[in-house]
């Protein structure tokens, strides 16, 4: 990109001397920065990119809020620069004549995306988020990478507070859309499950085809009197279901039957699995194919990850926490034998409703297993408490933990990684 076309892109006031230079990237982080990189300094609540301005910074071209001049740099002045994020995405997005997914839902975006990522790359090729990049930076980081070799960008879709997915939506008019869940993630946000639905169905505020939605779901199951004005389906249903101590297998009917074995044994899984499939057809990817792949499937980084040490097994469900979510480990945990210890934190952005969800935690847990809780909610669980996560690795220092499945869950910011690390105690084999 040529400086004229992103100062006609972003509406940006020119500091300084101009000059014609060809960008190559736009970075958010001044310590990634090369010469030909235009840095973009974002400007939030609590920080203020454009502080690490100066004479050495490396590259060429500078966005920011603040009036700066300095030596042999073009700046350009705007009034925020998200809403410079907010062009970009809209200009890579228009530019580009790509089929574009957009996956949201209260849990499994992640899985949900990956799965369908590897489902699609039978046939095409296709861009993603990284990881769990899923708010306006995530999509930007993302959607800048765009060429005309892609076929296909699937975008996974968050949200904290109302608004937000239609934002996101309005800027990368998905071609199909894919809600996997509705639950209590973000409730104390946005005060009920019901609200929590009409949030995520912001993602058909520019959805130009289909949507698919989680069947099984208490409020998805009613999308289809929903006033959308677009293609529904949630129609594949999965039966013979039966789930052991590593996998599961169900059988799907389309032309016939068609078995599945699935490498983790949590049958709330199995919608997220349907709509890929589902997603997978509306791409005209052969069945076997995407049965291959949903055999082959391994769990994402974190998300019930088992890991064998030494002596013990870790299960790594660490990367966040909702009633949900937990609910669906420790009903994971019911198919694998032997002594357990369940070390739980606190689960968060739930507002008022804190107390009350970690007290539905007790109906679920079983009481011969070893429970440890880490944090200001979890105390209301039925366990061996502890203030931090420092007290609690101590406490299993002292612990023999031979012939154990260590369960770990709890929000991101709990931290949990920090105790699945520690067991990890550097001898790893992951299985």
């Amino acid at each position: 990109m040529r400086i004229d076309e992103l100062l006609s892109i972003t509406g940006g006031k020119l500091i300084g001397e101009y000059k014609d230079i060809s960008l190559k990237n736009f970075i958010l982080d001044s310590r990634k920065l090369k010469k030909e990189d235009c840095f973009i300094a974002l400007k939030g609540k609590k920080y203020d990119a454009s502080n690490f301005i100066n004479d050495k910074i490396k590259c060429d071209v500078i966005i920011t809020e603040k009036y700066i001049k300095l030596k042999n740099k073009i700046i350009i002045q705007v009034n925020s620069t998200y809403e410079i994020l907010e062009k970009l995405i809209k200009y890579y997005r228009d530019k580009y004549n790509i089929n574009v997914i957009a996956i949201t839902g209260s849990n499994g975006k992640t899985t949900t995306k990956e799965i369908l990522y590897k489902i699609l790359s039978n046939k095409y090729k296709v861009l993603k988020n990284e990881g769990n990049k899923n708010n306006i930076i995530g999509v930007f980081e993302t959607i800048k990478n765009l060429d005309d070799s892609y076929d296909v960008a699937i975008f996974e879709v968050g949200m904290n507070h109302k608004g937000e997915i239609k934002k996101i939506s309005d800027l990368i008019k998905p071609d199909i859309a894919i809600i996997t869940n509705i639950g209590s993630a973000h409730i104390g946000n946005l005060g009920s499950k019901k609200n929590i639905f009409k949030a995520k169905m912001e993602i058909t505020s520019s959805l130009k085809d289909l949507l698919i939605v989680n069947g099984d779901s208490k409020y998805l199951d009613k999308t289809k009197s929903y006033k959308c004005g677009i293609n529904y389906n949630n129609d594949l249903i999965a039966y013979d279901i039966n789930l052991y101590e590593k996998y599961m297998i169900f059988k799907i009917y389309l032309d016939k039957n068609y078995e599945i074995k699935y490498n983790n044994p949590v049958k709330e899984y199995i919608p997220m699995i349907l709509e890929c499939i589902k997603a997978g057809i509306y791409y005209k990817i052969p069945i076997d194919k995407i049965i291959d792949v949903l055999n082959k499937y391994e769990s994402y980084n974190k998300r019930l990850k088992m890991i064998k040490c030494n002596d013990y097994v870790i299960i790594d469900d660490s990367y966040n926490a909702s009633f949900e979510s937990v609910k669906c480990g420790l009903e994971y945990l019911k198919n694998i034998k032997g002594d357990k210890i369940i070390i739980l934190g606190d689960m968060l952005e739930l507002g008022k409703y804190s107390i009350k969800y970690h007290k539905k935690i007790n109906e679920l847990i079983n009481i011969n297993d070893t429970i440890l809780t880490v944090g200001n909610y979890t105390k209301y669980i039925y366990s061996k408490h502890f203030n931090n996560n420092k007290e609690l690795i101590k406490y299993l220092d002292q612990l023999n933990l031979k012939g154990k499945c260590i369960y770990v869950k709890g929000s991101n910011s709990m931290h949990l990684d920090e105790i699945v690390d520690y067991l990890k105690n550097k001898t790893v084999e992951i299985i």
